[in-house]
């Protein structure tokens, strides 16, 4: 994980544009790359000079004013088109959010009606939780879960509540009525909490990510001992994922491939 000084060098900048491409075909505009970065404009027209220069991108035949991955940096990616891409594009605000809270981050994405990790950053600390990309999330019993299901259409929220709500713990909300109320909590709140009802010991707290149309399709997550994400560090923690909640909303919102 590179240090938090060395994350806005001139070639981490560099190297989050390609990351931000790499995915996408048509390409993006200096605008939409502007707004995924936070960069002023006349940055992101240097970086973009400077990377058409090298041959690391090029001009999009499929969208106007948009640049997209260049010939030479295609001759040495490999594996675009799987989904590592939402690992890339997350990166940056999940090591950002590890180190402003000293706990796992990780982001959750809705697939059909299945909601699974996509990326996980852990703090470097003696003891480390790591959520493996790919892992599904209890839906009754996962924070991430509940924040982005407490904004499904039916459909989607009847389809994921169907399967067997195992009790991982004597904590575990199994009861339709009880998860019904607890995923009103979250749209009321703005985030959700899961206290010990996956594993004894361990908690996560959670904020959806909203879409570019006001859907919910990912969510962001901490999670760690009890005493560090619902104790006294409870505010530090929401206030923490709030931060990150508006990064991946930036990234998150851009065209998909």
């Amino acid at each position: 994980m590179p240090a938090p000084d060395q994350r806005d060098k001139p070639l981490e900048r560099y190297l989050s544009v390609l990351e931000l491409l790499a995915p996408q075909p048509d390409g993006l505009t200096p605008g939409e790359l502007e707004r995924a970065l936070d960069l002023p404009k006349a940055t992101m027209n240097r970086i973009i000079h400077v990377l058409l220069d090298s041959g690391l991108i090029a001009g999009s035949t499929g969208r106007a004013r948009a640049y997209r991955l260049g010939p030479r940096i295609l001759r040495l990616l490999t594996g675009a088109h799987d989904l590592s891409w939402l690992e890339r594009i997350t990166e940056r605000p999940l090591q950002d959010l590890a180190g402003a809270t000293g706990q796992s981050a990780f982001v959750a994405c809705l697939f059909g009606a299945e909601v699974r990790s996509v990326n996980c950053v852990a703090p470097d600390t003696t003891v480390r939780f790591h959520i493996v990309p790919g892992t599904g999330m209890p839906p009754h019993a996962s924070a991430t879960a509940k924040s982005i299901l407490a904004f499904a259409p039916p459909e989607v929220l009847e389809a994921a509540l169907a399967v067997e709500r195992t009790a991982f713990t004597p904590r575990t909300i199994t009861g339709r009525a009880r998860l019904d109320e607890e995923l009103a909590q979250v749209r009321a709140r703005g985030y959700s909490i899961e206290h010990g009802e996956h594993v004894l010991g361990l908690a996560s707290v959670a904020r959806p990510i909203p879409g570019a149309q006001g859907e919910v399709r990912f969510a962001v997550g901490l999670t760690g001992p009890e005493g560090s994400i619902v104790g006294p560090q409870m505010e530090r923690n929401l206030a923490a994922l709030a931060t990150a909640r508006d990064q991946l909303a930036k990234v998150l919102s851009l065209p998909m491939p």
